[in-house]
C-alpha cells in the first residue's frame, strides 16, 4: 500500500537528512511495525507505527549496524541517529535498489549461498539485539492450537496435529541467525543478482531451517533439497512450511465471518506434505 507523504513526514525527513527530493517521496504502509517514506534511489525514512515499535527502533538500527559488512549483499544501514518525537520515532536509512524476485523461480546456488552467509554469522556480538523466536505471531499455545484445528476439515486436522506435535522438538536444534521474513520485497534483486535484504525486525537466534522454509515460500517448495545445507535441514524446512500454513489458518479463524474454503484449498497440499515428512 502506497500513499503520498504528509507535510509533517517530508518536513521531518528533510530536517533529518537534507538532499533527497522528499516532496516527491511516497509512503509504503505495508509493514507491520513501520511506515517507510521512500525517496527512490536516494534514501528512506523509517517511522514506528506504534509506541512499541518506536521504542524498539534503536535496537533494530543497532542490529543492522552490527551485521553491516558481513554479507555479500547490502543492508539498510542508518544514515543518521534515531530521532524520537512525542508520538513516534524515525531514522533515515540507506536506499537499496532492486525489486522482488519473480515468484516460483530462482537460482538454487545463489539462494543456497544466502543461507550459508546467514549460518556463518557469529551470534555472540548480537546478544540483546535479536528478537525472540515466535515474536511475530506468538508460540503455539493450547488455545491457538485448538482454534486452528477447529477451523480445519477433519481430514486435515490430523495432519495439522502431526506437524504441531513435531515442531517443539526443533527447539533443541543449535540456533543460527534467522531473518524472520526472507521473501518477496524484503529481498532486492536486479538482473539475477541479490542487491540487498531489508526488514530485519524479526531476526532471531532460531532453527536455521526456517530460512530455507521462507525462501521456499517465495521461490517454490521444490527448492528445499536444492538449497538446504543438508537433507535434515530440508526435512525440517518442509515441516516448518506446514506450520506456516497453519499460522495462516489461525489468523483467518480470528475473523468469524470469513469463508476459509479457498485458503484451506491452497494450503492443504503443503500441510499434507509436511505431515508426511514427520513420518519419514
Amino acid at each position: 500500500m502506497r500513499r503520498d507523504a504528509l507535510p509533517r513526514e517530508y518536513e521531518l525527513a528533510n530536517a533529518l537528512y537534507p538532499g533527497p527530493d522528499w516532496k516527491s517521496a511516497h509512503v509504503d504502509e505495508g509493514g507491520q511495525f513501520h511506515l517507510v517514506l521512500v525517496a527512490e534511489d536516494q534514501a528512506v525514512m523509517r517511522m514506528g507505527r506504534t509506541a512499541e515499535s518506536s521504542a524498539r527502533l534503536q535496537r533494530r538500527v543497532d542490529l543492522i549496524q552490527a551485521l553491516s559488512g558481513l554479507f555479500s549483499f547490502q543492508l539498510p544501514t542508518a544514515l543518521g541517529p534515531v530521532w524520537h518525537g512525542d508520538d513516534f520515532s524515525a531514522v533515515i536509512q540507506r536506499y537499496i535498489p532492486g525489486a522482488a524476485h519473480p515468484p516460483h523461480t530462482g537460482d538454487a546456488p545463489r539462494l543456497r549461498s544466502v543461507l550459508e552467509e546467514l549460518a556463518a554469522v557469529d551470534l555472540r556480538p548480537l546478544d540483546g539485539l535479536l528478537a525472540e523466536p515466535y515474536s511475530f505471531r506468538g508460540p503455539w499455545t493450547a488455545p491457538k492450537i485448538d482454534a486452528t484445528l477447529c477451523a480445519l476439515p477433519l481430514e486435515l486436522a490430523g495432519a495439522a496435529r502431526q506437524v504441531l506435535d513435531t515442531i517443539p522438538a526443533f527447539g533443541a536444534v543449535a540456533p543460527s541467525l534467522v531473518h524472520g521474513d526472507l521473501a518477496g520485497h524484503n529481498m532486492r534483486w536486479r538482473d539475477g543478482n541479490l542487491l540487498g535484504i531489508l526488514d530485519w525486525d524479526l531476526a532471531a537466534a532460531w532453527d536455521p531451517a526456517l530460512n530455507t522454509a521462507y525462501l521456499c515460500l517465495w521461490h517454490g517448495t521444490d527448492f528445499a533439497e536444492a538449497i538446504a545445507p543438508s537433507p535434515e535441514v530440508a526435512w525440517r524446512a518442509r515441516i516448518w512450511l506446514g506450520a506456516m500454513a497453519l499460522e495462516s489458518v489461525y489468523d483467518a479463524s480470528l475473523d468469524p465471518g470469513r469463508d476459509l474454503g479457498a485458503l484451506i484449498g491452497k494450503i492443504g497440499p503443503r500441510l499434507v506434505a509436511a505431515a508426511a515428512a514427520t513420518r519419514g
